[in-house]
């Protein structure tokens, strides 16, 4: 039997890596070295790609049945839900799906990102990051992220940063190796930036806004350039793309749902069990999910086409490169037409996405021209830290996709495991909002009263738990 070799991008984050996979008994994925954005290396969740593309079936209130009859489900139900549906797409799909998901949409969108409490002319900044090669070529990076566990393949360019004589500082809860000076998130004020400083952190749908206006604020003072890493693979599509609807953040949707304001969510390639509390979630008559892959939540309606190496359809990355995915599948443009009423025109949306970022042909090697307008004063107030225990997930591909992962542990200091007097090979006690786990821990460098983990453990209440620990 011949395979069938899909030239596609990573759903791991928004870096947009390319890749190859090799479908035939079972998927494999091959390096692509012409790619501009990781020249064909991958990290751990890119080599796990083929147990993310799970196969997954259309269902109607758990009966299997095609997806053109749970499209017509769907679109009945949400018909039926009028003026109490929402719609949530984080920017795991194409941005001409994203463009027919918002004709959909246009009553209740939500993309996973608070740009409402966001001053209106950050959007562009933190919308679309700066190319790499600029990354390369600072002289000071300061970091708000772990790159090894969040942001895998940016290593590759700090490190050739470094090589040229760039000073990396993290300011982080870890010390990172390859600073060469770290900083506590509390202790911002002894940043010293200049022009010549590139900052890096991320953005998502559990961001500390706070702690985005923070680094805004830095960048702005010092005129130094800023960039947001984002978790998935459309995530600057979709912000680009939802610039000028009207957007809802990811904590008015919980807060509506726990009012009973929304009663039925329509969720495009977008796992809401990552993103809510399991309670809010069964507060809703009806939860649909459009996918291609299997997903952790509970749906009543689940929409099953192709995964996304097998769509036609355009990405764009961190850099805001437009990258075209190489299948040729549109099942999942066919289901929204279905919800909609009306057949989408694939030719018409991908002539929407290229007018949108100002390009007449999809090319990956060459990054469009994006206007980067000033911003003016933002205040911020970030919350520090307060001196008790807390567990801080770090967020990386594994979790936002709900792929198993070994970092089924905590990381704290030597002071904290001396004090509760903690065996070598032993076990950490973990109390919070009435539930208590006990987790294996790992020795580092960490802050005090500090807990990470690169593992939900679903006793969180949000990125950051007070809790209690105890041998």
């Amino acid at each position: 039997m011949s395979d069938n070799v899909y030239s596609t991008i990573c759903t791991g984050c928004n870096f947009g890596c390319g890749l190859y996979i090799r479908e035939n008994d079972a998927l494999k994925v091959d390096f692509r070295k012409s790619s501009p954005a990781n020249a064909g290396k991958l990290c751990r969740f890119g080599m796990s790609l083929p147990r993310f593309y799970k196969p997954v079936k259309s269902i109607v209130d758990g009966k299997e049945t095609t997806l053109d009859e749970a499209a017509k489900e769907a679109a009945k139900r949400i018909s039926g839900s009028k003026g109490s549906v929402a719609f949530l797409s984080t920017g795991n799909t194409t941005g001409e799906e994203i463009l027919a998901f918002q004709k959909i949409a246009e009553s209740y969108l939500c993309t996973g990102a608070n740009f409402e409490a966001l001053p209106k002319d950050t959007y562009q900044t933190v919308s679309v990051g700066i190319p790499y090669s600029e990354i390369e070529a600072a002289k000071h990076i300061m970091l708000f992220i772990d790159p090894y566990e969040q942001y895998p393949l940016i290593v590759r360019r700090l490190l050739l940063a470094k090589n040229k004589g760039a000073k990396i500082t993290a300011v982080w809860w870890k010390d990172l190796p390859l600073a060469d000076e770290n900083i506590r998130p509390n202790d911002v004020s002894k940043l010293q930036l200049t022009k010549d400083s590139v900052i890096i952190a991320d953005f998502h749908p559990l961001s500390d806004i706070e702690q985005v206006k923070s680094v805004l604020s830095l960048a702005r003072n010092a005129e130094a350039k800023v960039t947001f890493l984002k978790p998935f693979a459309n995530s600057t599509g979709a912000y680009i793309l939802s610039k000028d609807a009207k957007q809802k953040s990811l904590a008015q949707l919980i807060d509506d749902i726990n009012k009973g304001t929304i009663k039925t969510l329509f969720a495009l390639e977008s796992d809401p069990s990552v993103l809510m509390p399991p309670e809010t979630l069964s507060k809703l008559t009806n939860l649909i999910i459009q996918t291609g892959q299997e997903v952790s939540a509970k749906a009543n309606v689940i929409l099953a086409h192709e995964p996304l190496y097998k769509k036609k359809g355009t990405l764009i990355n961190n850099e805001g490169r437009a990258q075209a995915l190489g299948g040729a599948g549109t099942n999942g443009l066919d289901a929204l037409g279905i919800i909609a009423g009306a057949k989408f025109d694939f030719n018409v949306l991908h002539e929407s996405v290229k007018k949108a970022i100002g390009i007449t042909a999809v090319d990956e090697f060459t990054i469009p021209k994006y206007d980067r307008p000033a911003y003016g004063t933002i205040q911020a107030a970030p919350k520090p830290l307060e001196a008790k225990p807390v567990l801080i997930d770090v967020y990386n591909p594994f979790m936002w996709n709900s792929l198993a992962d070994d970092n089924d542990f905590v990381e704290l200091n030597l002071n904290t495991v001396r004090a509760l007097k903690l065996f070598k090979g032993g076990t950490l006690k973990i109390k919070s909002n009435g539930s208590a786990i006990e987790k294996k821990f790992r020795v580092a460098p960490v802050q005090d009263n500090v807990l990470l983990t690169g593992k939900r453990f679903g006793i969180e209440k949000g990125i950051i738990t007070p809790v209690e620990i105890s041998r």
